[in-house]
């Protein structure tokens, strides 16, 4: 398939590490990740159902690509969202507007002050790619839930389904533009850095994090699922 193999696919992974150095890389990589939101459909109906019971509902990720405002329009509810990206803080407080509070949290610091079992629903995407201690980060962030809440996790996995992944990558090189070809750089950097289910498993079996589900979600993706206590 041209010069794009799933091959290129390592056994061991390599954590992401995006070229955000400058408002250009920003701005191109939160359009990147708001294509790839397309795909998480059956994530926002899955978010959408948990929020039915209401409660305050917090996001944690990268803060670009906007995936905060897709649930708002789907359902509006009492929402929090912490960027682990301090540099995606301001655009997505332009972006959500003053009624969702928008702040910075640097994943394997504390979560900050009141938001300790507080939340109903927390949730997460695309934030597992830089993570080195994945049983740190989702351990800490489970720490936001109130009792009897829920937290849901999704992003890549490294272990795909093979025949969606070469169409994929054939379709994308296809575009030789140079967007084209910078979304199929940073999607195989973000392949690169994914995790697979079994890795995230055994992480959490380490962690004696056992009552925490990982499942695959589709072809190309995974979904953590975790439910504090009554």
């Amino acid at each position: 398939m041209s010069s794009v193999s799933t091959g290129l696919l390592p056994d061991v992974r390599t954590p992401t590490r995006h070229r955000l150095a400058d408002e250009a890389d920003r701005i191109a990589y939160d359009r990147y990740v708001a294509a790839r939101n397309q795909y998480k459909e059956e994530f926002l109906d899955l978010l959408e159902a948990a929020c039915a019971n209401g409660g305050p509902v917090l996001e944690v990720g990268p803060g670009y690509g906007g995936f905060a405002a897709l649930l708002l329009a789907r359902r509006p509810v009492d929402l929090r969202v912490l960027c682990t990206d301090p540099n995606a803080v301001a655009p997505l407080r332009e972006r959500l507007g003053e009624a969702v509070p928008v702040g910075h949290w640097r994943p394997g610091d504390p979560l900050p002050d009141g938001l300790a079992g507080r939340f109903a629903l927390a949730y997460s995407v695309h934030a597992l790619g830089e993570c080195t201690e994945p049983a740190d980060l989702l351990g800490e962030f489970a720490r936001a839930l109130a009792p009897g809440g829920r937290l849901l996790v999704n992003d890549l996995r490294r272990d795909p389904d093979p025949f969606i992944l070469e169409y994929t990558l054939r379709e994308m090189a296809a575009d030789d533009s140079p967007d084209g070809q910078y979304r199929l750089r940073t999607y195989l950097d973000s392949l690169r850095g994914a995790w697979t289910c079994a890795e995230l498993r055994a992480r959490l079996d380490a962690a004696e994090m056992a009552a925490w589900v990982v499942d695959p979600d589709g072809p190309m993706a995974l979904t953590v699922e975790h439910h504090r206590a009554p």
